[in-house]
């Protein structure tokens, strides 16, 4: 629907004090949605079980309030104004949170809801579990938005508690007070290597492995990996040549290099096109497992629960770890 900025037909008010929010009955917001989803006032009113005369006098308040027509007519026509245009997307997503906030715990219907899910996950679990989680969202819940926030180390138990987080994803090794968990998968290591490494062609022993120059993947901090406890317990240790906090960086920096880099199996299988191949390390690393995290005080929130019954279901179809 084109905007337009004014109308013969309303006089704008003069330039007043900005209104406290406490002064505007929330239930404008839901007359606003409705005025700007349906661009007509008497299918507005339909829309929200409202007369023609009571959604009028909604749109006139709405105009006092927001100093602007909102919608103008043109001929037979309404359109709504510039103002309206920018508002229409923010306004449907703060009619979303309001329901999900409170009415959220009692009933989820993911075919009609509009919500925004906030997920911290780090880059590993972002490319080998978050394609999957958003093409069953967009198939299940059209108007569901995932906001996925960078994370690493310890378990986000304030942002959890405080409701802005909705799920945190990856691996967290010690517990948090209040925060529920659940094992997602299981995961094993592989390395990457270019194809024509000259040494990484054939079979490695556990001295060539640490003979050879290795990128380390610094999550969650900068201190020794799996693989250099590993070595050390063989009498070894390994040349680093780069290291990097980021999961997806590291296929790159082997890709042209003489480097290898040893990582979560499944990312490996992602990552191992092209110039790169994925084979098993020469001595044994100790799996490990990728967690769900939520805070106690949303385990009986539907929409929640939801959520996390749909990231459950992706991670149970995953292929395991060649």
């Amino acid at each position: 629907m084109a905007s337009r900025g004014s109308s013969a037909g309303y006089l704008m008010p003069a330039k007043r004090a900005r209104p406290l929010l406490s002064s505007i009955d929330l239930n404008l917001l839901v007359a606003l949605d409705a005025l700007m989803r349906e661009g007509n006032v008497t299918a507005a009113g339909r829309r929200i079980g409202l007369s023609q005369p009571a959604m009028s006098h909604a749109l006139s308040r709405l105009r006092g309030v927001l100093g602007d027509p909102l919608l103008v007519r043109e001929g037979r026509v309404m359109h709504l104004t510039a103002l309206a245009e920018r508002l229409a997307p923010r306004v449907q997503r703060l009619i979303g949170e309001l329901d999900a906030t409170l009415l959220g715990h009692q009933v989820f219907e993911p075919e009609s809801a509009t919500r925004t899910f906030r997920i911290a996950t780090n880059d590993y679990c972002g490319a080998v579990i978050m394609p999957a989680l958003l093409a069953q969202v967009r198939r299940l819940a059209p108007g569901v938005e995932l906001e996925l926030h960078a994370h690493k180390g310890r378990a986000p138990a304030p942002e959890l508690a405080r409701g802005e987080l909705d799920l945190a994803v990856g691996t967290f090794l010690e517990s948090e007070p209040g925060v529920e968990r659940q094992v997602l998968l299981r995961e094993t290591f592989a390395c990457l290597a270019r194809r024509d490494h000259p040494r990484a062609k054939r079979k490695l022993s556990v001295q060539d492995y640490a003979e050879l120059e290795h990128v380390l993947i610094t999550a969650p901090d900068y201190g020794p990996g799996v693989v250099d406890f590993a070595l050390a317990e063989h009498g070894f240790r390994r040349r680093v040549v780069a290291r990097t906090p980021h999961f997806l960086v590291a296929p790159a920096l082997v890709a042209g290099t003489d480097a290898i880099v040893t990582l979560p199996s499944r990312l490996a299988q992602l990552a191992a096109r092209g110039g790169l191949r994925s084979f098993a390390p020469p001595l044994p690393l100790p799996p490990f497992e990728v967690h769900l995290l939520w805070h106690g005080a949303a385990g009986e929130d539907a929409a929640a629960r939801w959520l996390r019954q749909q990231v459950l279901a992706v991670a149970l179809a995953l292929p395991g770890p060649h």
